[in-house]
């Protein structure tokens, strides 16, 4: 039996069943394709499917010494495996054996995608952070020195809506620099990103477009609480200052 991938390599677009084969690992004699099986990625969740065959345990003389045995059982594995034990030790008591469930393989696989994926998860929630406190501090910053500029339009007859679209519209204007620059740097980081996960797929459209509405989010809650302040500077006190 071969899996899919020596299907779509070797016979694509074709009835593989009857088809001969050679498999020098084991045997130097021709094989007959008798089933055709899904694909399983051998080397790990990130590595692509290789090409494998599937033989009778008594055909497959280079490993003779070790056979794995899959069972299913709608109990639990664990009390299972005491029965298995049992058996094979009826057989031979002397032989060595090691029990595993489906379940602990997978997520021993997974195991170091998973621990990336949550330390980036950390990181980008505090990048979110440090860029609200980022955008909080230039923003109050911003309007601490231009408290005479917004006193003298309150005075000129500015309306505390005007003055609260003015701060959040130069806000979110440094904002859209801000996200221009890191998509450019995003889309140069994709390609270690990808070697570092499985099934990510780069230049993802909806992403992006995800993030640059988040930031712009970010950019109005932390901004504000500066214009909300700046439109109720007294015009009185800001054109004493001056």
């Amino acid at each position: 039996m071969v899996n899919e991938t020596v299907v779509r390599k070797s016979f694509p677009n074709e009835n593989p069943l009857g088809r001969t084969i050679f498999c020098p690992f084991d045997s130097l004699n021709g094989m007959k394709i008798i089933g055709v099986v899904g694909d399983v990625r051998q080397r790990g969740p990130d590595r692509e499917p290789m090409a494998e065959c599937y033989m009778p345990y008594l055909q497959h003389a280079f490993n003779g010494a070790t056979l794995s045995l899959v069972v299913r059982t709608a109990g639990d594995p664990n009390t299972f495996a005491q029965t298995l034990r049992r058996l094979a030790h009826g057989s031979n008591p002397d032989a060595p054996m090691k029990f595993t469930t489906m379940e602990a393989v997978l997520s021993e696989n997974v195991a170091a995608p998973r621990f990336r994926t949550v330390l980036f998860g950390v990181f980008a929630g505090l990048a979110v952070c440090l860029a609200m406190a980022g955008v909080y501090g230039a923003m109050a910053y911003s309007v601490g020195q231009r408290s005479k500029e917004v006193g003298l339009r309150v005075a000129l007859g500015a309306t505390t809506g005007s003055v609260v679209r003015l701060v959040l519209g130069q806000g979110l204007a440094l904002a859209c620099i801000g996200v221009g620059l890191g998509l450019a740097g995003s889309i140069a980081c994709t390609r270690l990103l990808k070697s570092m996960l499985f099934e990510v797929q780069p230049n993802d459209p909806v992403v992006y477009m995800a993030v640059a509405i988040l930031l712009g989010v970010v950019t109005l809650v932390a901004g504000y609480i500066p214009a909300s302040r700046a439109a109720k500077i007294d015009p009185v006190v800001a054109l004493r200052q001056e």
